[in-house]
């Protein structure tokens, strides 16, 4: 329509003459004002990010000093570390010696470095010569025999202090229970120092210390917005000792972006892909007992956001020409296409049935000439429709003369009434209970103008119609149980909704004959929804068969004549009750399960569907 318009295209014309400006215009600034702020955001990043790194350094030369306060008084009797010193393998011992007990000068110690730091959450010390636990946790001093006990080794293969990545604490083998503890409930990272025999490298002791991350976190914190940035602090493994947001305690960081490039100290690149779309920082740092990099993830969306604001400033200015641009294309092809708009006002009255409009006067060029030609078509056309509606009136009288000879129903159901008096004067009561049945079940379907009903009314009909049924196959071969809650039987339902489901009983679930057959409808109100559920004991519904009819439903496409009554069903809830409306199929061996789930929406609703 529009590239057949010409007042469109004069106005397209004109529009273009300002758009390809003002978007050439729009578009450079945009692309300028990004790199600017790209290369902005980096530097200021670049910045923070190393001193972030010198506060993380200063953080773990604290914590290294601290711990080599265990050295102190490395030629005084009775000192810590001579104490340490002292510990024999009992088993190298003659016998009968017995160890100086040094407990109270190790707790001593222990719980003076605890009280150096308050992030400290536990202290662990392993005495080899022993193999002897001393553990320090909440304040609480525990000493135990751990022969089952191996202490970490540093990856890097050294024997060197390092820090273990945060992971959930733990009490290092020990089974010495703490008041009020809960092991693996708090998150730390480990500090991991062995104590030597100075001066050689001979291992005596394995000092460990859990930090708390309170810290660290306040730390990481003062270098990312954790509103739309993300920060890592991983060693040189993968290992993450710190990660913004998300359940990361104890797990590698393995995105792709986590490779950074080998031999540099700092830098940045692009990522683009599903997981992130922005740019990568990293600052790699060296400090005695960690090393490993800093990365910090900041989302183009946050990093391109100036430059977004100052192209929408832009697009304003080029839509407020555009504006001038298109009321000047509006005035001009105005003028211009007056006669055609008034054709074709004239044709669109024609075509909602305004047959004896007439078209107002026109110039005499060609114009004109189409305009007479289209009254003389619409005036020809006038008279063969009235020609055809006198021959549709007659086709009309005859049908309805069809019609008036077709026996009336409810001729039929009064006649019923009539034969069901007359069982009960021959003393035939079995009789009159199928006739009443079966002229209650026409009576109910033959109410048209009511579309809804009361459960209690699906219910009954659905009795009615296993009455009959029952008297086909024997009372013996069928049952029906119903356990319909009192409060669930007056909710409206749309008429005719139960039947077709034991129908289906009928025809697929007993279709090899019927011998002890049980036929269960429930209902209940269930969070504001009615749950009305229908099964048999049948033979049930295979799987390839249940797939197709459940795909069926979900696409609401026929699928067999056994599946009309399940969509007519579905259909009508969906029209009349709720869009939200579900049918749910169930089959397998040993019965069929039809689940209908009905919201019960406010009555305005509930009418105004009833009204469509």
């Amino acid at each position: 329509m529009f590239k057949h318009s010409i007042r469109n295209r004069l106005m397209a014309l004109i529009l273009l003459a300002a758009v390809i400006p003002a978007g050439v215009s729009v578009m450079f600034s945009y692309l300028y004002t990004k790199q600017s702020v790209t290369e902005q955001a980096v530097e200021q990043n670049r910045k923070l990010l190393t001193l972030g790194a010198a506060n993380l350094d200063n953080y773990f030369q604290g914590i290294n000093q601290r711990a080599l306060s265990v050295y102190s008084g490395i030629n005084v009797q009775s000192s810590f570390y001579t104490s340490i010193l002292s510990v024999k393998n009992p088993n190298a011992l003659p016998k009968g010696t017995v160890q100086p007990d040094n407990r109270n000068i190790v707790s001593t110690q222990l719980y003076n470095l605890f009280l150096a730091d308050r992030n400290i959450f536990q202290i662990h010390l392993y005495v080899r010569a022993n193999k002897q636990s001393n553990t320090l946790l909440q304040g609480q001093f525990r000493r135990e025999y751990n022969p089952l006990y191996t202490p970490l080794p540093n990856p890097s293969g050294s024997v060197r202090p390092f820090v273990e990545a945060t992971h959930m604490d733990h009490q290092y083998g020990i089974k010495s229970g703490f008041p009020n503890y809960k092991a693996g409930a708090t998150p730390v990272f480990s500090a991991h120092y062995p104590i030597y025999r100075t001066p050689s490298d001979e291992v005596i002791a394995d000092l460990s210390i859990d930090f708390r991350l309170t810290e660290l976190e306040d730390i990481a914190k003062s270098m990312y917005n954790s509103d739309i940035e993300r920060l890592y602090i991983a060693d040189e493994r993968g290992n993450v000792l710190y990660a913004s947001g998300g359940d990361w305690i104890g797990k590698p960081n393995e995105a792709g972006w986590s490779k950074l490039p080998p031999g540099k100290e700092s830098g940045h690149f692009s990522w683009n892909n599903k997981e992130f779309k922005g740019i990568i920082m990293y600052k790699h740092m060296d400090s005695r007992i960690f090393k490993g990099n800093i990365i910090k993830l900041v989302p183009y969306e946050d990093l391109y956001s100036d430059a977004r604001t100052i192209s929408r400033i832009n697009t304003g200015i080029g839509v407020l020409f555009l504006i001038i641009a298109g009321i000047a294309g509006v005035l001009i092809s105005i003028g211009f296409t007056r006669p055609i708009k008034k054709l074709i006002s004239y044709t669109q009255k024609v075509q909602i049935g305004q047959l004896d409009a007439s078209v107002d006067s026109v110039s005499e060029d060609e114009f004109g000439l189409l305009a007479r030609k289209i009254t003389d078509m619409t005036r020809t056309i006038n008279d063969l429709i009235l020609q055809e509606y006198r021959l549709e009136i007659a086709s009309k009288t005859n049908q309805l003369k069809v019609l008036q000879a077709q026996v009336n129903p409810h001729f039929l159901y009064n006649a019923l009434q009539s034969i069901a008096t007359l069982s009960l004067r021959y003393n035939a009561p079995k009789i009159y209970d199928l006739i009443y049945s079966l002229g209650s079940m026409m009576r109910y379907s033959m109410t048209m103008g009511e579309t809804q009903a009361t459960l209690q009314s699906e219910i009954e009909h659905v009795e009615n119609y296993v009455i009959l049924q029952r008297e086909r196959f024997g009372e013996e071969n069928l049952r029906m149980d119903v356990d319909v809650d009192e409060c669930a039987r007056a909710v409206i339902v749309p008429k005719m909704i139960l039947q077709p489901l034991v129908e289906n009983i009928f025809k697929h679930g007993f279709q090899d004959g019927i011998k002890d057959g049980v036929i269960s409808i429930t209902g209940k109100l269930e969070e504001e929804c009615l749950v009305i559920t229908v099964r048999d004991n049948g033979i049930g519904i295979t799987g390839e068969r249940l797939n197709e009819v459940r795909s069926n439903l979900e696409r609401m496409e026929p699928g067999g004549a056994d599946g009309i009554g399940l969509r007519n069903v579905l259909s009508r809830l969906r029209l009349q009750i709720s869009e939200r409306s579900q049918l749910l199929l169930q089959g397998e061996e040993g019965g069929a399960e039809v689940v209908l789930i009905i919201p019960q929406e406010d009555e305005g609703s509930r009418k105004e569907k009833g009204t469509e």
